[in-house]
């Protein structure tokens, strides 16, 4: 009895310092200038803001766009990023239409840190400039109503080329590359066929010309005109625990190892 009591003990000593270093240990992790907290009862949730992107209209095209990051598990950039800027740009390729249905695949986002705090919305030049700080490729899944299987899929209101208010998107990413990657390969989002991404990707997005621009988008990457929809997203994922926290439960749970085998050994003399 008295062994099963320290036993018990043990555990939940274990169980308490695993919960201690989680609720009052987490530190902000800093990743290139990037600040976030782990511990954050939103962790983790990243919003796009300002972002644009190219018109798609057949299978094969590939969708380009850029943004900026406006907000990092509810902080703004004064505080998560203070003194830069989070840029990012984005590319995907279609490989379905049905209806207003579309799918595609592969894709990818690519973030920057610029500490210059130099992005400009209505200069696509300002986007993708800065340090490289994390990678996310697509990670093919499946999506309730879609046939098959892709990496994004989009629900197009209005037509596929001027898509309306009320368009949405939702795909799956994993961090791939970046001195940031490593925080985020925690693999949380289930993906629909009984795998797990990194991250979901939700967004909406309507086409919305830039005053100046003509009906007929600009050829030209670097122009503005080139970019007539807008929108914004969402990424949602979880924050790999850090070591210290680990550290702590590991110390706890080694302590009850140890407290069972002297437990034992002393029944073992007693026999």
């Amino acid at each position: 009895m008295l062994m099963k009591k320290s036993i018990g003990v043990a555990l939940a000593c274990a169980l308490a310092l695993g919960a201690w270093s989680g609720s009052t240990l987490a530190t902000p992790i800093n990743v290139g200038g990037v600040v976030w907290d782990p511990s954050s009862p939103l962790d983790l949730t990243v919003q796009a803001i300002n972002f644009r992107e190219s018109s798609v209209s057949s299978v094969g095209n590939v969708l380009t766009g850029y943004g900026q990051i406006a907000s990092f598990n509810g902080t703004n950039q004064a505080t998560f990023c203070p003194g830069c800027d989070l840029n990012f740009t984005f590319q995907y390729t279609v490989s379905n239409i049905t209806g207003n249905q579309v799918e595609f695949s592969p894709g990818s986002i690519s973030f920057f840190v610029d500490n210059t705090s130099g992005f400009n919305v209505l200069d696509p030049t300002t986007a993708g400039v800065g340090t490289p700080w994390l990678t996310l490729s697509g990670h093919t899944g499946s999506f309730l109503g879609f046939g098959g299987t892709a990496q994004l899929f989009s629900t197009i209101n209005g037509t596929v080329t001027q898509p309306l208010t009320g368009s949405t998107g939702i795909g799956f990413l994993d961090a791939t590359g970046g001195p940031a990657a490593s925080y985020f390969q925690t693999h949380t989002q289930a993906d629909g066929l009984g795998g797990f991404a990194d991250f979901t990707l939700n967004s909406e997005f309507l086409f919305s010309i830039v005053r100046g621009c003509s009906s007929t988008p600009s050829p030209d990457p670097t122009n503005i005109c080139h970019y007539p929809i807008t929108g914004t997203a969402t990424l949602i994922g979880r924050t790999v625990p850090e070591p210290g926290e680990m550290g702590l439960l590991g110390l706890g749970l080694a302590f009850l190892g140890l407290l069972i085998r002297r437990r034992r050994k002393e029944g073992e003399g007693r026999a």
